[in-house]
């Protein structure tokens, strides 16, 4: 899973803050693992990304950590679909 890391990497340094990034959108929703929740590292990154982004919508995936795209795809594809046509 590291052989990707480098450019992931590089990406996430080059895009801008996220406040920046949700001030051009309409609408913000945050997906975040529920076991993630307040646990570093992502449930704290996901954290402080929400208190920059005070308009975003959070949501959680159900006993779901950062990997809910692997493990859970169709949890994952249900939540974007009814996100989608709210």
């Amino acid at each position: 899973m590291s052989g990707p890391l480098y450019a992931e990497l590089g990406a996430l340094n080059a895009t801008p803050p996220p406040d920046v990034v949700a001030d051009q959108a309409d609408r913000v929703d945050l997906i975040i693992g529920r076991r993630n929740r307040g646990a570093a590292p992502y449930g704290t990154a996901f954290d402080q990304a929400r208190q920059r982004i005070a308009r975003a919508e959070a949501h959680g995936l159900p006993d779901q950590v950062h990997l809910a795209h692997i493990q859970a795809p169709a949890d994952l594809g249900r939540l974007l679909d009814e996100l989608a046509v709210t």
